[in-house]
């Protein structure tokens, strides 16, 4: 909690002022995370200061809020183009990431519980920052970024609008972002530092080295053979814990291998008289 708080001050994520008489102030909280690796290994304990955004008003404290995410299909594409050529696929993830956004809005906030200033707790926060739980943050953060991608001359992609092209002579680069997560494909290792320094030197990113996961999807890769594997065995193994199917027996075809399907002259298929929608 005193992390993500000395972040937010170091920020200037807000000013403690009086409330205007005709505001109401969005409520908020601090919420707990166990972020874990592919394996389900603990990597590291997060606390996360988050307004309450249900409490905003709409026309008042936001008005747009539609954010794009990179699509699954574009993902699996650029992958596949970077295991075809034998482009170097690296990651990087953005810290504070919301906090990074402006805000367009006057918006007003309650002291965070545990960090009420002493003699001033009749104050409230004014925010400068976007954070995370208001219903804008997503959108002020990813025009913050969609700027800054383009001003390092990387063109939009027509089909994705969170993939972004650049190609000078025979150096191509993608940058395929989802939210805070970002995928680096380049097949030119010194272009790839030289991009990855200059987001260093504009937001607080972290470094994650080569993909290994990414979105809840654990990634292999074999240069030799140009090949690259994904699978979802983490997710999958959070879903049977969920239902407590962890000691359920495997089977190749999940159906009855007996039932017998054909079509009728309605146009339906039936196993046994009973129709399949």
């Amino acid at each position: 909690m005193q992390e993500e708080y000395d972040s937010l001050m170091t920020n200037n994520t807000w000013t403690l002022v009086p409330l205007p008489a005709s505001r109401k102030p969005v409520s908020c909280k601090w919420v707990f995370k166990i972020k874990q690796g592919a394996n389900g290994e603990v990597e590291h304990y997060k606390a996360k200061l988050v307004a309450k955004g249900f409490t905003q008003t709409y026309g008042v404290d936001y008005n747009e809020t539609f954010m794009p995410v990179a699509k699954f299909t574009s993902i699996c594409c650029i992958l596949a183009l970077a295991a075809l050529e034998d482009m170097e696929i690296h990651q990087m993830d953005v810290k504070t990431t919301f906090l990074n956004g402006e805000l367009e809005e006057e918006i007003y906030m309650e002291q965070p519980q545990g960090f009420v200033h002493q003699g001033g707790e009749h104050l409230m926060c004014k925010l400068h920052k976007s954070l995370y739980g208001l219903k804008q943050s997503p959108r002020a953060w990813n025009q913050k970024l969609n700027a800054f991608i383009k001003s390092i001359e990387f063109m939009k992609s027509e089909a994705d609008p969170n993939v972004y092209v650049a190609q000078v002579g025979d150096v191509k680069f993608f940058i395929v972002v989802y939210v805070d997560d970002l995928i680096l494909v380049c097949n030119d290792q010194n272009k790839l530092l030289q991009i990855k320094e200059e987001l260093s030197q504009k937001f607080e990113m972290k470094d994650l080295g080569e993909l290994h996961f990414f979105l809840g999807m654990e990634v292999e890769r074999n240069r030799d053979e140009r090949l690259i594997r994904i699978n979802q065995i983490k997710y999958l193994k959070e879903i049977l814990k969920c239902f407590r199917m962890e000691e359920c027996k495997p089977i190749e075809v999940p159906l009855d291998p007996k039932v017998k399907l054909q079509r009728n002259a309605n146009g339906n298929d039936e196993s046994k008289g009973f129709p399949y929608q």
